[in-house]
């Protein structure tokens, strides 16, 4: 008997293993999407503060109404912020992800194999392991897409900032 549970053990670790990994993919997609949401907020906070600043001043030193054109700072600014806006609710929309097995699925799949062979430990280890690798694959490139989208997210934010400050410091001259 100790002989059979020690050739287990190698197809519980995978199998464990399998368990983490899934895991860990839960928590990289909630660090994601915290990060998407703390993003969002910046770059409105960045576009409250610095657009008021920056049409305020326009006001002040012209003594009128200002307009935007479509190509200046501004509108680039503007533009970053919506380019930040469409990123992150993006990367915060709902996805297809699966991180659990379907339950029923792999009793089919048990029963089945069991009709001609009984499924020992060792099978249904690896099963349910290899199962947990499908699921980790077909989420992955899924992760990847949103973890760029964060990326772009992040860079257009801090172009946002870069030229909301040109903005101000042209509205000084």
């Amino acid at each position: 008997m100790a002989a059979r549970a020690a050739s287990e053990k190698p197809y519980e670790l995978a199998y464990e293993a399998s368990v983490r990994a899934i895991e860990d993919q839960v928590k990289i997609l909630d660090g994601i999407r915290g990060r998407a949401g703390t993003l969002l907020a910046a770059a409105a906070v960045v576009s409250s503060f610095f657009a008021t600043q920056a049409f305020r001043s326009v006001a002040a030193n012209a003594g009128r109404t200002t307009t935007l054109h479509l190509v200046s700072y501004t509108s680039g600014a503007i533009a970053a912020f919506a380019a930040v806006a469409l990123l992150t609710l993006v990367t915060l929309l709902p996805r297809d992800f699966r991180f659990s097995l379907d339950a029923v699925r792999m009793l089919e799949i048990v029963k089945r194999r069991a009709r001609d062979d009984p499924v020992g430990a060792i099978e249904a280890y690896e099963l349910v392991a290899r199962q947990h690798q499908w699921l980790y694959e077909m989420n992955q490139g899924q992760l990847r897409v949103l973890s760029w989208f964060l990326r772009a997210g992040t860079v257009c934010l801090v172009v946002e900032v870069v030229l909301w400050i040109v903005v101000l410091e042209r509205n000084k001259l």
